[in-house]
Protein backbone atom coordinates (compact mmCIF):
# COMPACT_ATOMS: atom_id res chain seq x y z
CA UNK A 1 0.00 0.00 0.00
CA UNK A 2 1.16 3.68 0.11
CA UNK A 3 2.30 2.73 3.41
CA UNK A 4 4.65 4.65 5.93
CA UNK A 5 7.16 2.39 5.40
CA UNK A 6 8.58 3.50 2.58
CA UNK A 7 7.33 6.81 2.73
CA UNK A 8 9.76 7.00 5.60
CA UNK A 9 12.72 4.44 4.26
CA UNK A 10 12.79 7.05 0.82
CA UNK A 11 14.77 5.57 -1.35
CA UNK A 12 17.82 3.37 -0.41
CA UNK A 13 20.66 3.41 -3.59
CA UNK A 14 23.34 2.09 -1.09
CA UNK A 15 24.16 -1.63 -2.08
CA UNK A 16 26.72 -3.59 -4.74
CA UNK A 17 24.02 -4.98 -6.59
CA UNK A 18 21.36 -2.76 -7.79
CA UNK A 19 17.31 -3.30 -7.98
CA UNK A 20 15.41 -4.61 -10.70
CA UNK A 21 11.86 -5.23 -11.34
CA UNK A 22 12.10 -8.67 -12.16
CA UNK A 23 13.75 -9.11 -8.42
CA UNK A 24 11.11 -7.46 -6.80
CA UNK A 25 8.38 -9.24 -8.30
CA UNK A 26 10.57 -12.78 -7.40
CA UNK A 27 10.65 -11.31 -3.63
CA UNK A 28 6.53 -10.85 -4.00
CA UNK A 29 5.56 -13.92 -5.46
CA UNK A 30 7.87 -15.52 -2.73
CA UNK A 31 6.06 -13.40 0.29
CA UNK A 32 2.54 -14.09 -1.34
CA UNK A 33 3.49 -18.00 -1.68
CA UNK A 34 4.69 -17.74 1.80
CA UNK A 35 1.39 -15.89 3.23
CA UNK A 36 -0.75 -18.22 1.02
CA UNK A 37 0.83 -21.73 2.25
CA UNK A 38 0.25 -20.27 5.62
CA UNK A 39 -3.71 -19.46 4.97
CA UNK A 40 -4.63 -22.51 2.92
CA UNK A 41 -2.59 -24.59 6.15
CA UNK A 42 -5.36 -22.56 8.91
CA UNK A 43 -8.17 -23.49 6.09
CA UNK A 44 -7.28 -27.18 5.94
CA UNK A 45 -7.13 -27.71 9.57
CA UNK A 46 -10.55 -25.44 10.27
CA UNK A 47 -11.79 -27.62 7.50
CA UNK A 48 -11.29 -31.24 9.02
CA UNK A 49 -12.54 -29.34 12.52
CA UNK A 50 -8.94 -29.64 13.93
CA UNK A 51 -9.51 -25.30 14.96
CA UNK A 52 -12.34 -23.85 16.90
CA UNK A 53 -14.12 -20.38 15.96
CA UNK A 54 -12.34 -18.99 18.79
CA UNK A 55 -9.10 -20.52 18.27
CA UNK A 56 -9.51 -19.22 15.00
CA UNK A 57 -10.29 -15.69 16.03
CA UNK A 58 -6.71 -16.04 17.92
CA UNK A 59 -4.52 -16.92 15.23
CA UNK A 60 -5.98 -14.01 13.29
CA UNK A 61 -5.75 -11.52 16.20
CA UNK A 62 -2.00 -13.27 16.71
CA UNK A 63 -1.35 -12.46 12.84
CA UNK A 64 -2.87 -9.20 13.01
CA UNK A 65 -1.03 -7.72 15.66
CA UNK A 66 2.53 -9.42 15.09
CA UNK A 67 2.01 -7.86 11.11
CA UNK A 68 1.50 -4.43 12.69
CA UNK A 69 4.63 -4.61 15.32
CA UNK A 70 6.39 -6.10 12.18
CA UNK A 71 5.11 -2.90 10.26
CA UNK A 72 5.81 -0.49 12.80
CA UNK A 73 10.25 -2.33 13.12
CA UNK A 74 10.16 -1.80 9.58
CA UNK A 75 8.88 1.71 9.67
CA UNK A 76 11.69 3.00 12.07
CA UNK A 77 14.29 0.34 10.86
CA UNK A 78 13.82 0.29 6.55
CA UNK A 79 17.32 -1.77 6.65
CA UNK A 80 15.52 -4.66 8.59
CA UNK A 81 12.65 -5.29 6.05
CA UNK A 82 14.86 -8.05 4.79
CA UNK A 83 15.04 -10.01 8.10
CA UNK A 84 11.15 -9.27 8.84
CA UNK A 85 9.95 -9.73 5.50
CA UNK A 86 9.08 -13.32 5.59
CA UNK A 87 8.05 -13.34 9.33
CA UNK A 88 5.65 -10.63 8.23
CA UNK A 89 4.44 -12.86 5.35
CA UNK A 90 3.31 -15.50 7.63
CA UNK A 91 1.75 -13.43 10.75
CA UNK A 92 0.17 -12.12 7.33
CA UNK A 93 -0.82 -15.55 6.06
CA UNK A 94 -2.03 -16.81 10.36
CA UNK A 95 -4.59 -13.54 9.91
CA UNK A 96 -5.84 -14.59 6.25
CA UNK A 97 -6.19 -17.83 7.57
CA UNK A 98 -8.27 -17.15 10.48
CA UNK A 99 -10.45 -15.33 9.24
CA UNK A 100 -11.44 -16.37 6.35
CA UNK A 101 -12.02 -19.69 7.87
CA UNK A 102 -14.35 -18.19 10.47
CA UNK A 103 -16.16 -16.20 7.50
CA UNK A 104 -16.03 -19.58 5.51
CA UNK A 105 -17.86 -21.54 8.12
CA UNK A 106 -21.06 -18.79 8.07
CA UNK A 107 -20.70 -18.46 4.37
CA UNK A 108 -18.97 -21.47 1.81
CA UNK A 109 -17.21 -19.96 -0.71
CA UNK A 110 -16.48 -16.77 0.01
CA UNK A 111 -12.59 -16.95 0.24
CA UNK A 112 -12.39 -18.26 -3.27
CA UNK A 113 -14.69 -15.28 -4.23
CA UNK A 114 -12.73 -12.62 -2.55
CA UNK A 115 -9.02 -14.20 -3.48
CA UNK A 116 -10.88 -13.86 -7.86
CA UNK A 117 -12.31 -10.10 -7.16
CA UNK A 118 -8.75 -9.67 -5.17
CA UNK A 119 -6.45 -10.84 -7.99
CA UNK A 120 -9.00 -9.74 -11.04
CA UNK A 121 -8.73 -6.22 -9.55
CA UNK A 122 -4.81 -6.05 -8.98
CA UNK A 123 -4.61 -6.40 -12.77
CA UNK A 124 -7.29 -4.25 -13.41
CA UNK A 125 -5.60 -1.43 -12.02
CA UNK A 126 -2.05 -2.98 -13.48
CA UNK A 127 -3.03 -2.79 -16.63
CA UNK A 128 -4.23 1.05 -16.50
CA UNK A 129 -1.45 1.85 -14.69
CA UNK A 130 1.10 0.43 -17.71
CA UNK A 131 -1.52 1.86 -20.46
CA UNK A 132 -1.06 4.93 -18.57
CA UNK A 133 -4.71 5.29 -18.48
CA UNK A 134 -4.30 6.41 -14.67
CA UNK A 135 -0.80 8.47 -14.12
CA UNK A 136 0.68 8.61 -10.56
CA UNK A 137 1.03 12.55 -9.43
CA UNK A 138 1.73 13.76 -6.46
CA UNK A 139 -1.71 15.01 -6.15
CA UNK A 140 -3.39 11.53 -6.91
CA UNK A 141 -0.75 9.83 -4.16
CA UNK A 142 -1.51 13.12 -1.70
CA UNK A 143 -4.60 12.17 -1.95
CA UNK A 144 -4.69 8.47 -1.50
CA UNK A 145 -2.13 8.93 1.62
CA UNK A 146 -4.46 10.83 3.40
CA UNK A 147 -7.28 8.31 2.79
CA UNK A 148 -5.56 5.46 3.97
CA UNK A 149 -4.61 7.59 7.27
CA UNK A 150 -7.75 8.39 7.62
CA UNK A 151 -9.23 4.59 7.25
CA UNK A 152 -6.16 3.57 9.14
CA UNK A 153 -7.64 5.57 12.13
CA UNK A 154 -11.05 4.41 11.80
CA UNK A 155 -9.68 0.97 12.33
CA UNK A 156 -8.04 1.86 15.51
CA UNK A 157 -10.84 3.54 16.87
CA UNK A 158 -13.12 0.05 15.65
CA UNK A 159 -10.37 -2.28 17.43
CA UNK A 160 -11.32 -0.02 20.82
CA UNK A 161 -14.74 -0.63 20.27
CA UNK A 162 -14.50 -4.77 19.62
CA UNK A 163 -11.88 -4.49 22.58
CA UNK A 164 -15.47 -3.85 24.83
CA UNK A 165 -17.81 -5.94 23.29
CA UNK A 166 -19.09 -3.35 20.70
CA UNK A 167 -18.68 -2.29 17.13
CA UNK A 168 -18.19 1.61 15.71
CA UNK A 169 -21.78 2.11 14.33
CA UNK A 170 -23.33 2.03 10.92
CA UNK A 171 -19.90 1.79 9.84
CA UNK A 172 -19.02 -2.20 10.35
CA UNK A 173 -22.63 -3.04 11.40
CA UNK A 174 -23.51 -4.36 7.87
CA UNK A 175 -26.28 -2.25 7.10
CA UNK A 176 -25.87 0.07 3.54
CA UNK A 177 -23.58 2.59 4.91
CA UNK A 178 -21.07 0.03 6.20
CA UNK A 179 -21.51 -1.59 2.38
CA UNK A 180 -20.95 1.74 1.02
CA UNK A 181 -17.94 2.29 3.15
CA UNK A 182 -16.16 -1.06 2.29
CA UNK A 183 -16.71 -0.25 -1.36
CA UNK A 184 -15.11 2.80 -0.50
CA UNK A 185 -12.12 1.56 1.33
CA UNK A 186 -12.00 -1.31 -1.85
CA UNK A 187 -11.57 1.89 -3.58
CA UNK A 188 -8.52 3.62 -1.91
CA UNK A 189 -7.01 0.01 -1.73
CA UNK A 190 -7.19 -0.66 -5.43
CA UNK A 191 -5.55 3.35 -6.10
CA UNK A 192 -2.73 2.32 -3.35
CA UNK A 193 -1.74 -0.48 -5.84
CA UNK A 194 -0.94 2.51 -8.52
CA UNK A 195 1.41 4.28 -5.57
CA UNK A 196 3.06 0.38 -4.90
CA UNK A 197 3.57 -0.08 -8.72
CA UNK A 198 4.91 3.61 -9.61
CA UNK A 199 7.13 3.23 -5.99
CA UNK A 200 8.46 -0.27 -7.30
CA UNK A 201 9.61 2.06 -10.75
CA UNK A 202 10.48 4.93 -9.32
CA UNK A 203 13.11 2.84 -7.25
CA UNK A 204 13.96 1.18 -10.17
CA UNK A 205 14.93 3.67 -11.99
CA UNK A 206 16.86 5.87 -9.22
CA UNK A 207 19.28 2.71 -9.11
CA UNK A 208 18.27 1.75 -5.35
CA UNK A 209 19.61 -1.46 -3.94
CA UNK A 210 18.14 -4.79 -4.07
CA UNK A 211 17.59 -5.03 -0.82
CA UNK A 212 14.99 -2.23 -1.02
CA UNK A 213 13.00 -4.63 -3.07
CA UNK A 214 12.09 -6.60 0.16
CA UNK A 215 10.51 -3.27 0.94
CA UNK A 216 8.75 -2.81 -1.85
CA UNK A 217 7.62 -6.50 -1.90
CA UNK A 218 6.06 -5.94 1.87
CA UNK A 219 4.16 -3.14 0.60
CA UNK A 220 2.31 -5.06 -1.87
CA UNK A 221 1.70 -7.58 -0.15
CA UNK A 222 -0.60 -5.43 2.47
CA UNK A 223 -1.88 -3.69 -0.47
CA UNK A 224 -3.16 -7.41 -1.10
CA UNK A 225 -4.04 -8.36 1.74
CA UNK A 226 -5.55 -5.50 3.34
CA UNK A 227 -8.23 -5.76 -0.16
CA UNK A 228 -8.45 -9.40 0.20
CA UNK A 229 -10.11 -8.70 3.70
CA UNK A 230 -11.86 -6.15 2.47
CA UNK A 231 -13.57 -7.99 -0.26
CA UNK A 232 -14.36 -10.97 2.28
CA UNK A 233 -16.37 -7.86 4.86
CA UNK A 234 -18.24 -6.86 1.93
CA UNK A 235 -19.51 -10.10 0.74
CA UNK A 236 -20.09 -11.53 3.97
CA UNK A 237 -22.65 -8.03 4.31
CA UNK A 238 -23.60 -8.88 0.90
CA UNK A 239 -24.53 -12.54 1.89
CA UNK A 240 -26.73 -11.08 5.15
Amino acid sequence: MANPMIERAGIVVTGSEPLTKASVVKKSAFLLGLCALVAFGILFYAATGALSGSQLMILSWTGLGASVICAVVIMFKPHLAKTLAVPYAAFQGLLLGGFSAVLMARYPGIPLQALCATFGTAAIMFTLYRTGVIKVTQKLRSMVTSAILAIMLIYVVQIGFVAFGSTLPTLFDGGLVAIGFTIFVILIAAFSLLLDFDNIDRAVAAGASDDMGWLLAIGLLATLVWMYIEFLRLLSYLQE
